[in-house]
């Protein structure tokens, strides 16, 4: 599977944090608690940590760790923590610096055969940081591929850059960078972080083979509401998984393990100081995003404070990890279900202990929920979920651009992106994978293998395909990001499939159910997309209530009124 990391999920922490003698039961944390009983009731499952100047505010489980077994979440839920793997691989290169053993600046070819000459001036440091060029991923995550094969195939992908001129978030450099650390180290990847960095920060339930997880004690992860198993069910060779997963992502933990391991590098435990500071330091503009990557970590400034965070996931389960040194703050969350991203939670939890996030009361949400026709005869459900989040379910078309868009679309700068996700969902009705390949930069044979049984699994739930057609395509960050939405109808019930470009590269792919448009409650009865600028509110008079919308796609404001 090519795995896909959305770094530009940006937090929007705020400087503020609970006072560490708040108690449990009252004030911040209190608001925290009832937040995550609220989302476990519209289906999150996963692991919560959170502490602040040394107290450990929330260490709990919520929702099923095994849906079938009935097997609750606990704190010691073990979980994959995706892609804050990465760090771990950064903090091992750098635990072999102090050793004496390599320097960040050397180049590649000096630990690895086979380097050609057009790839020969890239180094550790741009490995790290993402800037040597190499895509994205370049095979599934569960393939036992051998360290030569990686290496070969690693090495015939041309370079999208020349090294250290840009941005590009590479599982594969990471996995190069886990090769360099067994051929300096004479040790097994997992072996030297063990020994070096996992044991001596006390995490001794974190790893992929060495702890000796039992299936029993991990959270089984849900795709869509279907049981996609654990990493245990996986094919991993004897020393863990292959190059496509290994040093990039797929370590097992527990919350618990990933605050012993922040404490471990607050306090210097495993690495020095010059060595945090590499760690942490902001190395490389994350494109147009407003954050930077360090090694393994995203950096960001929060008004003046830097929160430092990382996210990973594979589609099915996804994890998130995030501190504010100054703040001494820390939080943790883990989720098995695609459809509740640790993002969200951790985001709004921060908000809710900054004590600047507004909350949206029962009553309100019961008055604001319902139907509301537009001047044009259209349709909006709105609806509110567990983050107080307005939520707009629409079936005309049309609305897609006024809710979504940003306002510099037009049918010659949106068109090429139109025309490549339709040759992509029509491919897949002829079984003709290609394109997809194509646009993913894969080997074909590798994306049929992956798609295949993906829509196969979706003819079983929907029935047969029928046909795709184009619902529209809007822009993001300035023109940079194409979405493009395309409905696929089945014989039962339709799907709607998103495909995210940049330039003529698939940067994601998203699916829904329904058309939908999501916004952040600002209070007071407004609303806000950060994505696109679209604002709502709600205005309430002699006994009718109107949704007003304004934003770059809508002309002047639009009313609905409630029916």
């Amino acid at each position: 599977m090519k795995t896909i990391h959305l770094l530009f999920l940006m937090a929007v922490w705020t400087a503020g944090v609970v006072n560490a003698q708040t108690s449990p039961a009252s004030g911040p944390v209190a608001g925290v608690e009832t937040f995550l009983q609220k989302v476990a009731q519209s289906g999150y499952a996963g692991s919560v940590l959170v502490a602040s100047e040394g107290r450990v505010l929330v260490d709990k489980g919520y929702g099923m760790a095994d849906r079938e077994a009935k097997r609750p979440q606990t704190a010691e839920t073990v979980f994959s923590v995706g892609s804050i793997t990465k760090q771990f691989t950064a903090a091992a290169i750098l635990k072999l610096e102090e050793q004496g053993k390599l320097s960040v600046g050397d180049r590649l070819s000096k630990y690895l055969t086979g380097v050609p000459s057009g790839k020969d001036g890239i180094t550790l440091h741009h490995l790290l940081t993402h800037g040597a060029g190499f895509p994205g991923a370049i095979g599934d995550d569960y393939d036992t591929v051998s360290t030569s094969g990686f290496l070969a195939l690693a090495m015939s992908q041309p370079l999208l850059y020349e090294p250290g001129t840009g941005y590009e978030y590479s599982n594969v450099g990471y996995s190069l960078l886990g090769m360099v650390i067994e051929q300096v180290s004479g040790m097994g990847y997992e072996a030297f972080l063990r020994k070096h960095l996992f044991l001596p920060a006390g995490m001794t339930r974190t790893g992929y083979q060495a702890p000796g997880f039992s299936p029993g004690e991990l959270a089984v992860g849900y795709r869509d509401g279907e049981r996609w198993g654990t990493a245990l069910d996986r094919p991993w060779a004897q020393e863990g998984p292959g190059w496509h997963l290994r040093a990039n992502g797929g370590i097992l933990s527990t919350a618990a393990d990933m605050r012993r391991w922040y404490l471990a590098l607050k306090n210097r435990t495993v690495l020095s100081d010059a060595s945090i500071r590499k760690l942490w330091a902001p190395h490389r503009k994350e494109g147009a995003a407003p954050s930077f990557y360090g090694y393994g970590w995203v950096v960001e400034d929060i008004g003046g404070d830097t929160l430092i965070w990382h996210n990973g996931g594979n589609g099915v389960y996804n994890a998130y990890m995030g501190f504010v040194p100054t703040k001494d703050l820390l939080v943790v969350v883990s989720s098995n279900s695609n459809d509740q991203i640790s993002d969200d939670i951790a985001m709004r939890i921060q908000a809710l202990l900054s004590g600047g996030s507004p909350t949206l009361s029962d009553p309100e949400a019961a008055r604001w929920t319902g139907t509301y026709a537009l001047p044009s005869g259209a349709a909006l459900r709105v609806r509110f979920d567990a983050y107080d989040r307005l939520q707009a379910e629409f079936d005309d078309p049309a609305l897609l651009l006024l809710l979504s868009g940003d306002g510099t679309e037009t049918p010659e700068n949106t068109q090429a992106a139109a025309q490549r996700s339709l040759a992509i969902a029509e491919g897949i009705f002829r079984g003709d994978f290609a394109p997809l390949a194509q646009a993913s930069g894969e080997p074909t044979e590798e994306v049929a293998q992956r798609a295949e049984p993906y829509w196969k699994q979706q003819q079983e739930r929907r029935g047969a395909f029928v046909k795709a057609t184009h619902i529209g395509t809007v822009s993001r960050r300035q023109g940079r990001f194409k979405l493009s939405t395309l409905r696929i109808d089945f014989v039962r019930q339709p799907l709607y499939m998103q495909y995210v470009w940049d330039g003529d590269q698939l940067f994601d792919r998203r699916e829904y159910d329904a058309l939908r448009k999501d916004m952040e409650y600002q209070g007071g009865g407004a609303f806000f997309a950060p994505a696109n600028g679209l604002r709502a509110r709600f205005e309430e008079s002699a006994g009718k209530t109107t949704l007003v919308l304004e934003g770059p796609s809508v002309k002047g404001v639009v009313e609905a009124l409630k029916r």
